[in-house]
């Protein structure tokens, strides 16, 4: 009787722990459903922000293949995303820009501070098209993937050179209105005030000297508005096309800051399209205007090389460098980019290496042709 009462007893207290456990379990299951309803809220939330953010989202594998995208992203490319899923990112990124970007990927997940969080590049299309596009990237937390976020700016970027084509039109119109309208109208009454001067003196009458001098402020007139015609249109109005403006710019800088500024043009660089030479000479003008402003430079060299079709202007300066211009991403540096782009020409911006900076821009006087005459 009394194992029997306590086999009874044994089992009760099994009965109970049994019974705990099972309350246990059954705390655990609803934390787990609890849990895996929050993932599940949580994944079809990133889900719905992934696919609406407006712009085109990928997430890249460290071995460069895009294994997540949204709508937005097919959309720009034209691909659909089973042809997408799986694929390197590279296969969608001009050729022109796809060196640098995969310097960018590898670099980042070595130390992610060495590589740009945004930047622009093109990416090719399926239908062989090329956008320009403006990426914002960084390496997810914890992980070696990455997610890049991609806005379409082709059409602002094609604004902003109909833009940039339109202003130097109009700055080459009222450059050529002033030196062949105002200009000849200027030289004709400092004639008429010559003649008029002489005929006083004949006579003998005061006034001769008053006419001398109306006579020397036209002429200083007719300086000034070829000065300011210069200015407008410095390549279309010389006989010598941009070889005569780039000499007369480094003159010009010698006489005004009292540095050392030369141009020098071994061979002959025929450009015809005067737009081509604009830009070109509103870049070396904006380069060495950074030289002397920011680069507290004494001593620029402006050169033109020619080796069978490919031209390089380099701008070759003495000053601090680099590091030390503050205003090294300013709007100037940005509308030489432009200038550059527009004439299918690469600008590039780097420290010399026996001080100062060099400003180099490189292209192929047979590409573009068409494009620069807009």
């Amino acid at each position: 009787m009394k194992d029997e009462h306590k086999t009874k007893s044994r089992l009760i207290e099994e009965l109970h722990l049994l019974r705990s456990q099972v309350q246990k379990l059954e705390a655990t299951r609803e934390r787990y459903k609890q849990v895996e309803e929050s993932l599940r809220q949580s994944d079809t939330f990133y889900q719905t922000f992934f696919e609406n953010t407006g712009t085109a989202t990928i997430i890249i594998e460290e071995d460069t293949t895009i294994s997540m995208l949204n709508v937005e992203f097919e959309v720009v490319t034209g691909y659909t995303k089973k042809e997408i899923v799986g694929q390197s990112w590279t296969k969608y990124v001009a050729e022109d820009d796809l060196e640098r970007l995969k310097e960018y990927h590898f670099r980042r997940r070595i130390k992610p501070d060495s590589a740009p969080r945004n930047y622009e590049f093109k990416i090719k299309t399926k239908n062989g098209e090329l956008k320009d596009i403006f990426m914002t990237i960084a390496l997810i937390p914890g992980t070696k993937m990455s997610i890049a976020s991609m806005l379409d700016i082709t059409e602002r970027k094609q604004l902003e050179k109909e833009i940039l084509r339109i202003s130097e039109r109009e700055r080459q119109k009222i450059g050529q209105e002033l030196h062949d309208d105002l200009g000849q109208h200027l030289i004709g009454i400092e004639v008429m005030t010559k003649v008029l001067k002489k005929t006083l003196e004949d006579k003998s009458l005061e006034e001769a000297t008053y006419a001398g001098e109306i006579n020397a402020l036209v002429k200083e007139a007719i300086t000034k508005t070829r000065r300011l015609a210069r200015g407008l249109c410095p390549v279309h109005l010389v006989s010598n096309g941009l070889s005569f403006a780039l000499e007369e710019l480094a003159k010009s800088v010698a006489d005004i800051f009292g540095i050392s500024c030369t141009f020098t043009c071994p061979n002959p660089v025929p450009i015809r399209d005067n737009s081509r030479a604009t830009n070109l000479y509103y870049i070396a003008k904006e380069s060495v205007h950074n030289a002397i402003e920011h680069g507290k430079a004494t001593r620029i060299t402006i050169d033109m090389n020619n080796m069978d079709g490919s031209v390089s202007m380099n701008i070759h300066d003495n000053g601090v460098g680099m590091e030390h211009d503050r205003n090294y991403t300013g709007l100037g540096l940005r509308t030489m980019n432009y200038r550059a782009k527009m004439i299918g020409a690469s600008l590039i911006i780097e420290a010399s290496k026996s001080g100062g900076t060099v400003v180099s821009c490189i292209f192929d006087i047979g590409k573009n042709q068409r494009g620069d005459r807009g």
